[in-house]
């Protein structure tokens, strides 16, 4: 169905589709939903160039929905008002199409009860069993900043707070990185949950308020959490600073004993000078978005200068800053020039198809990528000085792509590495992973070194998507084999806030002339 700017289009509760397409004029296309306030609707953007907004009724406010990257993106949303408005802005001639398969009526679900740990919870339940209101100590806790961070009997107790939710509210991210409840305190307006921390945690959050109810898979559930979820209103320590609006910004948190971050903080860092283009492979019949970066002191003829290939490119520029890490760590020579290479994944099924072990994609890096990023800095190529970094599916990516084409890339960064991933009929009898018994099986007659790190809270209860121990396995077998791996474990989560910290540390221990930068017990 073809939507005209201002149009009202029906959408029935529930699973009807409903499919929105059109072409722009150069003025923004403005689709009008009949719907309510607090209601949840899903869907995706169609592959192409349209960015898509949530807009109030006055056009004050505004959250970006879908920006456009040329695949296939999903929709989240409740709605803040009644008939909510979707804007989509592009160029002129833009086409674009969105397919909304879900709005389910706003409802409600109760969350799990939960032990209370935390001393100042314990003395404002008195406080509210007395007859008090919970004024005061929201007054104290919106001074001192959330979460709550308590001593008790040398522990240390982290405290999630959120004010005001009607139904429920879950933490996205967080130390168990399970999206967890909060439990409302009593009948008042404070929800909580309370974990016991190391003293050097160091993590990133969203608190998601009255995440909708409705049948469907347990993905498709959690994945409702995305509608809802945005920085911490009473948090002081905001991710990134000058994000456009809070649902695409982070709560952060960094106790006193922390480790240091190569690089951080950014303050008074100038914007990187970066080209992009878009990148054809003959060989993955795709295209995507690459971005180059040369550090300020890069020159061709530095014979010390490193080449980096980084997966989830647009991830890794605007939201860890890696560009500005990586002036700062050349200038201060911790690390010699670098000439870097920011890989699009241009959507989530391209990504789970080609990153986590695909020769294809190995070969596409080797025989396409590199050869043109070789010609784009007028540099030769040297394997030794030449590195692919990831996190989650680009961690065991790097590993897979490294493996695959040993004789183009000599050095692997991976970050809580999806090692728990084998491809289909690829069971393993020995309990060790899949890239672990590759590597047993491998002679590696060139030789790879690796920086290979992981979150403490990367743990599975259930055994599955097990990160921490399959990233200290593969570590522990580079090493049985004689092979140059450094280990680094963070006390945090699945967490890009701690992954742009580990990227400084990989290039350090790899290129900075020895220094150490991790215990790396083993």
């Amino acid at each position: 169905m073809a939507a005209a700017a201002g149009i009202s289009l029906p959408l029935a509760a529930h699973t009807e589709d409903l499919n929105v397409s059109g072409t722009l004029d150069g003025t923004a296309a403005i689709i009008a939903l009949e719907g309510n306030i607090g209601d949840y609707y899903s869907g995706h953007l169609q592959p192409g160039k349209a960015e898509v907004y949530v807009i109030a009724p006055d056009a004050t406010d505004k959250r970006l929905l879908a920006r456009g990257s040329g695949g296939s993106e999903r929709i989240h949303f409740v709605a803040a008002n009644d008939e909510p408005r979707l804007e989509i802005v592009g160029a002129k001639g833009t086409d674009y199409e969105i397919m909304l398969t879900r709005r389910t009526p706003n409802g409600s679900q109760a969350a799990p009860t939960h032990e209370l740990r935390s001393p100042k919870l314990q003395q404002t339940l008195t406080a509210l069993q007395a007859g008090a209101n919970a004024d005061a100590f929201w007054t104290d806790v919106s001074a001192q900043g959330t979460p709550l961070i308590e001593h008790v009997d040398g522990r240390t107790l982290m405290t999630f707070l959120y004010r005001g939710a009607a139904n429920n509210v879950r933490l996205l991210g967080g130390p168990s990185s399970d999206h967890d409840w909060l439990v409302r305190l009593g009948d008042s307006d404070i929800w909580y949950k309370t974990y016991e921390v190391p003293e050097e945690t160091r993590l990133s959050y969203r608190l998601a308020p009255d995440v909708p109810r409705f049948d469907g898979n347990p993905r498709d559930q959690r994945m409702a959490i995305l509608a809802t979820a945005a920085a911490d209103p009473l948090n002081h320590a905001p991710w990134p600073e000058m994000a456009p609006s809070r649902w695409q910004q982070w709560s952060t948190v960094s106790l006193e004993n922390a480790p240091v971050q190569p690089g951080f903080p950014l303050k008074g860092s100038e914007t990187p000078d970066l080209t992009s283009e878009s990148f054809a492979s003959d060989i993955l019949g795709n295209r995507r978005e690459i971005t180059f970066f040369r550090s300020e002191n890069f020159s061709p003829d530095a014979n010390d200068a490193v080449l980096l290939f980084m997966f989830d490119g647009p991830r890794a520029i605007a939201e860890m800053q890696i560009p500005q890490m990586l002036d700062r760590l050349t200038a201060s020579q911790a690390i010699p020039p670098v000439a870097a290479v920011f890989i699009d994944p241009i959507d989530v099924s391209h990504r789970g198809a080609e990153l986590p072990g695909n020769p294809d994609f190995s070969a596409f890096l080797a025989q396409e990528l590199l050869p043109h990023a070789l010609q784009h800095f007028g540099i030769e190529h040297d394997r030794t000085r030449t590195v692919l970094a990831g996190a989650s599916y680009g961690g065991i990516g790097s590993t897979n792509a490294a493996l695959d084409q040993p004789q183009s890339f000599g050095n692997v960064i991976s970050l809580s590495g999806s090692y728990w991933w084998a491809p289909e009929g690829a069971a393993s009898d020995n309990g060790l992973s899949y890239v672990a018994n590759r590597l047993i099986e491998s002679d590696l007659s060139e030789e790879i070194r690796f920086f290979i790190g992981a979150g403490r809270f990367e743990t599975s209860t259930t055994g599955h998507y097990e990160i921490r121990e399959t990233s200290r396995q593969l570590h522990a077998v580079l090493k049985a084999k004689g092979r140059e791996s450094h280990w680094c474990e963070y006390d945090g989560g699945h967490d890009s806030f701690v992954w742009r910290g580990g990227y400084g540390d990989g290039l350090i221990a790899l290129f900075g002339g020895g220094a150490k930068v991790c215990d790396e017990n083993e």
